[in-house]
């Protein structure tokens, strides 16, 4: 008896009037959203009774309110809720979907997916989107900031396809790094410091360290570098920005340890500093394009070169007196 039950079941559930599950659920999450059927059925562009019915095969199917109908707005009952949550991954998915099936039926990449280090995403962002789309071919780019360590793991789970980082990220036999450009870092003080730049000890008395957080890699980079110099600074402030460090100097208490591509969004901004070369033994940190082994080989060729050609213009704007100290990759000397 069980088996015959189990299999009308499944008639039952297939032979619902006009349920298309996935289109139920985007009228679900808009509903969910707007607090309005008619609202909702506007944005989608359906008629409200469309909308209306998607709403009402759901609850049949789940056999569940979803909606609360007797308040204004709707709101969400707790079944709405958990369909709610479910929904974002399933809408989500479904798109990562029709991305990749197109990739798979396109002559040429219809979509690129890049992460970029927050302190050069809003320098590299206009000549890149003009070189993807009108170089490139590729009709469609998608950006997203972050740190180095967001763009290992975003790759790793294939949620970008390229990643212009730091070294954190190397050649392995998951990934192909490409480098743009490789940078000292300076010492930054407040443009009114009128002490000696060449005498940190005098320096470190007279202002306090502002750096990068432990938990990010320039951050942890800076401090190996200073453990080495056997440097120990007192500290006032951690930040996880480039601007929230530079804003940190501006205050005139604090002075920094940074490269060209975490200052040039403060100096941009018109920050006034003063930079000098490092009073120790100096360090460097590599910039460079990472795609997956084996995956968007040219692309990502092509892309290095245009990253250090926008970074080089750039610096050459903007740090003038130290620009020549920056090696870039792949461009003519």
């Amino acid at each position: 008896m069980k088996a015959p039950e189990s299999r009308h079941f499944l008639r039952k559930t297939a032979g619902s009037p006009d349920l298309n599950l996935f289109r139920a659920v985007e009228v679900f999450m808009a509903v969910a959203e707007m607090e309005q059927v008619t609202t909702a059925a506007h944005a989608l562009g359906m008629t409200q009774s469309a909308a209306s019915q998607h709403l009402k095969n759901l609850e049949s199917l789940f056999g569940v309110k979803l909606l609360d109908r007797s308040q204004r707005p709707l709101s969400l009952t707790h079944a709405g809720s958990i369909l709610q949550r479910h929904g974002f991954r399933i809408l989500n998915e479904i798109e990562d979907l029709k991305a990749n099936i197109r990739r798979l039926n396109a002559t040429t990449l219809p979509v690129l997916r890049m992460g970029l280090l927050a302190s050069i995403a809003t320098t590299l962002t206009p000549g890149l989107f003009d070189f993807v789309v009108q170089d490139l071919g590729v009709p469609e780019l998608i950006l997203s900031a972050g740190l180095a360590t967001d763009h290992k793991s975003a790759l790793n789970a294939r949620q970008i396809d390229l990643a212009v980082t730091s070294e954190l990220v190397g050649n392995d036999d998951d990934h192909r790094a490409i480098p743009v450009l490789e940078e000292p870092f300076y010492l930054v003080l407040p443009e009114e410091y009128e002490g000696d730049p060449t005498d940190i000890g005098q320096i470190s008395q007279r202002l306090s360290l502002v750096r990068f957080g432990v938990a990010t890699p320039v951050g942890r980079r800076t401090d190996q570098h200073l453990q080495r110099c056997r440097l120990y600074f007192p500290r006032a402030m951690e930040a996880d920005r480039s601007s929230m460090v530079v804003a940190g100097v501006v205050t005139g208490k604090c002075f920094a340890i940074l490269s060209p591509s975490l200052l040039i969004d403060a100096v941009a901004e018109g920050m006034k500093l003063r930079i000098e070369p490092l009073p120790f033994p100096g360090f460097r940190r590599r910039i460079q394009v990472v795609a997956r082994a084996g995956e968007h080989d040219a692309i990502a060729d092509a892309l290095a070169a245009q990253c250090a050609r926008i970074l080089q213009a750039h610096f050459a704007m903007r740090f003038p007196a130290i620009a020549d100290e920056i090696e870039y990759h792949g461009l003519p000397a």
